[in-house]
Formats: C-alpha cells, sequence, structure tokens
C-alpha cells in the first residue's frame, strides 16, 4: 500500500484513540473507490467452541456475544461506545471523488448553539450573583438558572448515554434479552439482536476508513457435532442472520463431520422445503465446502512416530540443561 502511494495505515490506540474520537463526534466516513481497491487486509480471527456453550438454551446467542466481545476487546470499549451515540454510518462516495471524511455540520452547529447557550446561561447567573443593583432582582437568576441548566444537562445526558454504552457492553444486552421472558416468544427479538449486529458492522465499516485498511472477522466455529440437533440449527440461524447484510466483513469456517450434523439438520424443522434433506441444507449454507479426506494407517503411524520422536527430543534436551546446570 506504501508503495502504490496511499497514506500508512493507523492504529485506534495510544495516541490514535484521541484522533479516533474526534472523527467519530465530528466527521462522517465515507468510502470511496480507492479504499474499496485497497489490498491491505487484515484478519481479526475468533474462535467459538460449540462445546463451551452447550450448556446454555440459546447456543446462537452464544456466537453472537463471543463475536461483539471479541470486537469490543480488539478495539476497545471508548471508541464502540462513542459510536453508539454519535457515530455514522459509512456512506458510499458519489462518482469519483477520493475524499473520505465529510464534517458533521450539523453536530457542530448544535454543539456550538449549546455551548454558546450555556456560556450565555452562566453569565447572566453570574451578573445576577455579582453585579451590585441587580442581585436584588431574583428573576434574573431564575432565568440564568434555566438556561445554563437546560443547556448543560443535554451535554451530560450525551456524555451520560456514552458512559452507559461503555459499562454495558453488547454482550450484556444480548445476554439480558435472552434472559428475558417478555422477548422470548415475541417476533421482534432477533430484530433487536440484528440492530446490535448492524451496529457492529458500521462500526467496523468506520473503522476500515480510519484505519485505512480493510477489515475482515473471521469466525472458527468448531465441536458443533457435539451439541443437540436443535442447538445446531440455532447456530446456523445466527450465522444466516450475521450474513443477511451484503457489507458485511464477516467469514465463517466451520469444522465439523456432515455424517453428524446432517441427521441433526434432519430432526429439527429447518427442513421443510427440502425434501428432508440435509446435505442439501448444508450445501446451501456453506459457500465454499470442501473436505479433509481420512487419513490412512501410514499416514497414522507417520503422525505416531513424528510426535514420539519431538516426544524425545524435548525430554534430552530438559535431561541436557539439567546436566550442564549441575
Amino acid at each position: 500500500e506504501l508503495q502504490r502511494g496511499h497514506p500508512k495505515p493507523r492504529s485506534p490506540h495510544g495516541w490514535g484513540l484521541l484522533v479516533a474520537l474526534w472523527f467519530l463526534a465530528f466527521y462522517e466516513p465515507v468510502v470511496t473507490e480507492g479504499h474499496l481497491r485497497r489490498k491491505n487486509l487484515e484478519f481479526i480471527f475468533i474462535r467459538f467452541s460449540a462445546w463451551e456453550f452447550a450448556g446454555c438454551d440459546k447456543l446462537w446467542a452464544g456466537l453472537v456475544t463471543t463475536l461483539c466481545h471479541h470486537i469490543r476487546r480488539h478495539f476497545g470499549a471508548l471508541p464502540l461506545s462513542v459510536f453508539h451515540v454519535l457515530g455514522s454510518r459509512p456512506r458510499f462516495a458519489s462518482g469519483f471523488s477520493q475524499r473520505e471524511w465529510i464534517l458533521k455540520k450539523g453536530t457542530c452547529l448544535r454543539l456550538w448553539g449549546l455551548l454558546l447557550v450555556l456560556g450565555v446561561g452562566v453569565a447572566i447567573l453570574l451578573v445576577a450573583l455579582l453585579v451590585p443593583g441587580i442581585k436584588d432582582h431574583h428573576a434574573l437568576k431564575v432565568v440564568g438558572s434555566a438556561v445554563a441548566s437546560l443547556s448543560g444537562s443535554s451535554l451530560v445526558l450525551g456524555a451520560l448515554s456514552i458512559l452507559k454504552n461503555f459499562l454495558v457492553s453488547e454482550k450484556k444486552k444480548i445476554e439480558r434479552l435472552t434472559d428475558s421472558d417478555r422477548f422470548a416468544g415475541q417476533l421482534g427479538f432477533m430484530s433487536k439482536i440484528r440492530d446490535e449486529v448492524e451496529v457492529l458492522v458500521d462500526f467496523l465499516a468506520f473503522m476500515e476508513v480510519f484505519e485505512r485498511r480493510r477489515l475482515r472477522v473471521v469466525l472458527e466455529i468448531t465441536s458443533l457435532d457435539l451439541c443437540y440437533p436443535e442447538k445446531v440449527a440455532g447456530v446456523f440461524n445466527a450465522m444466516a442472520t450475521l450474513l443477511s447484510d451484503a457489507n458485511a466483513p464477516f467469514i465463517f469456517l466451520l469444522a465439523v463431520d456432515p455424517s453428524v450434523i446432517v441427521p441433526c439438520l434432519e430432526q429439527t424443522g429447518c427442513m421443510k422445503g427440502l425434501a428432508d434433506n440435509g446435505y442439501l441444507y448444508l450445501n446451501r449454507a456453506v459457500t465454499l465446502p470442501f473436505s479433509i479426506p481420512e487419513m490412512g494407517s501410514r499416514s497414522r503411524l507417520r503422525s505416531v512416530e513424528a510426535a514420539i520422536q519431538t516426544r524425545e527430543d524435548l525430554m534430552y534436551r530438559i535431561i541436557a540443561d539439567n546436566v550442564a546446570k549441575t
């Protein structure tokens, strides 16, 4: 990227955190043609072992919460919290424009207006309290206090919203939704989960423009063939929810045994319209399927010999180090 004349990538950590917060508050990102052609990729690998969440009622919720937790830990809680309150969804550039940031004039005007009103209110209040001859005017004190408190309360509410999102992570929000009985049977339940995922996707798109590189989140799903059939279907539904957005930067690596997964899918109600064919459903859910052939007897013997040889070398090094110390 540097050889092609593109600017150096930046990070939202250290001094870059202050720059990221400034852009989050006052600028709107624009996805340009030059950004789409960037070849500088950063992969964020997230491992999800379904067996670790097999005891919970909603296994798919464990997949979504794991995703939210790792994204929050990778970029930091503060940028994500500020994005929830002040961030803007990236938009695509019109024509061949290469301008990646647009000043949010509405936000700047509102902020300057609040600061101006706050200053006027504080000035009126100080005049009413300190200037001789005006101290006795109770109405002036009331007006100054009201103006200052109203303008200051707007700034405080914004700060409290950021603090709330900082303390209550997306993982906790989803866990509260899954634990709540009043959401369990409603159609809007998955809509709320999808809203959280959409905010996460928009945040990743914002960070792509800020870091000047493309981002891909790779979720490695393992041990799914050790779970109950209805929970296996739930994980596939969660994958469909995360991939419902065409611009979602998610890549799923699903490591399963089809001979175990297919009967699990056929036992659930997700096979309607597919002639109860689990392989057909699996082929439609997986974009690029490939299989690893079963290991033969010679390959197994070579693997065992290599493992034994490695262990012998390790033991020899330990003994040699102990002899050298003595």
